[in-house]
């Protein structure tokens, strides 16, 4: 295909793409809340000074860091029914919130430990030490959104199962790496700047802190 043909190929089909990658935000945005919420009370719990609750919040965290997201999200595809009934009403479960909720797995882990890690800097009165979570969160939120690709495999209109309409309704292999490094732009475009104001953040508290790179919170890729 000439480059113009291609130029235009990607324009017409630039709102759906756009689209598919606004649930690729959503997916990732939802796992970031629940996995935030629920890993910051398992680290509250393993400070919290009872033995117990802090060795079933240690327990709770490792499962998390070890449990594949991609697996589990096959898991919960079968699990969670489709639809359900309350009070005479059905109810339809959004098939992107399985993806978010797998996705929030891992997120839970790195925000147990890594919340510990800024609490216990926090109660030392090292407050940019302690401030080196928040670049950290926002990074790990960019790995979430390059990990939410993988929701295309239980049905989500994602960017990447966009991608394969696309090419499915064109025609023709010749397409599909023009199709696909389009996609790959909209992770870039979004992803570069976001890791690149973090990486500064970081240098700065950093700098404040006076240690080397190595001593900040710690990050954990998702399981796959």
């Amino acid at each position: 295909m000439a480059a113009a043909e291609i130029a235009t190929l990607l324009l017409t089909w630039t709102p759906f793409l756009a689209g598919g990658f606004a649930w690729n935000i959503l997916i990732s945005l939802v796992a970031m809340f629940i996995g935030t919420v629920f890993g910051a009370l398992l680290a509250w719990l393993r400070l919290s000074g009872r033995t117990p609750l802090a060795h079933a919040s240690l327990v709770a965290t490792e499962l998390t860091r070890n449990i594949p997201t991609f697996v589990f999200l096959f898991y919960l595809a079968f699990l969670i029914p489709t639809e359900f009934e309350f009070s005479g009403w059905i109810y339809a479960f959004p098939v992107w919130l399985k993806a978010s909720l797998a996705l929030s797995v891992a997120v839970i882990g790195f925000v147990s430990d890594n919340l510990l890690v800024a609490l216990q800097h926090r109660k030392r009165h090292h407050h940019a030490a302690a401030l080196l979570f928040i670049p950290s969160w926002t990074t790990y939120l960019l790995i979430i959104v390059m990990a939410s690709s993988t929701a295309s495999v239980i049905g989500v209109g994602e960017i990447v199962s966009r991608c394969n309409i696309v090419i499915a309704a064109v025609g023709g292999n010749e397409t599909m790496l023009w199709v696909y490094t389009y996609a790959i732009g909209y992770f870039l475009v979004f992803c570069f700047p976001l890791n690149w104001a973090m990486g500064c953040a970081r240098r700065r508290l950093l700098a404040r802190v006076g240690g080397p790179a190595s001593a900040g919170p710690r990050r954990k890729r998702p399981a796959t």
